[in-house]
């Protein structure tokens, strides 16, 4: 079924011209990257990366599913994270940071880190121009909330 509305969505992408994600988009299809980076999404790293996106973009669950829907669809077709962090680098620097927590929180969700996982955030810090520092601290503050 899953299966069968990516391909939807695809087909229709396709047919639109594309003038990049928008900030929901960005948002989603960088939670998705990170929720895949590790060959597997568990039905816990689902639900979480929907509560994280519905707290992120304020919009209601039907938004959000489809939201999460196409940005799946979207994954697979980008080789950069670029793409994703293009319009959202010019956000405040408290929702970016907001973003990357975000990140973090479903990174942890499962009880591990993946090196993939991080590697992610971390590149998504810097496209986003978040220090180093911050980096570190934010995940520092997921880590602890988190107890890993």
């Amino acid at each position: 079924m899953l299966l069968e509305q990516l391909k939807r969505l695809l087909s229709l992408e396709a047919q639109t011209p594309s003038t990049g994600p928008s900030k929901d988009m960005a948002m989603a299809a960088l939670l998705a990257e990170v929720m895949l980076a590790d060959g597997h999404a568990t039905a816990e790293e689902q639900a979480r990366m929907a509560q994280l996106l519905q707290r992120l973009t304020q919009q209601d669950p039907a938004q959000v599913k489809a939201l999460l829907n196409e940005s799946l669809a979207q994954q697979q077709e980008v080789v950069s994270l670029y793409a994703f962090t293009a319009e959202l680098k010019n956000l405040p620097i408290e929702e970016r940071e907001q973003l990357l927590s975000a990140l973090w929180q479903l990174a942890f969700i499962d009880g591990y880190l993946d090196p993939e996982e991080e590697g992610v955030i971390r590149q998504v810090a810097d496209l986003l121009y978040i220090p180093h520092s911050r980096f570190i601290w934010l995940k520092e503050q997921v880590r602890q909330k988190t107890a890993i």
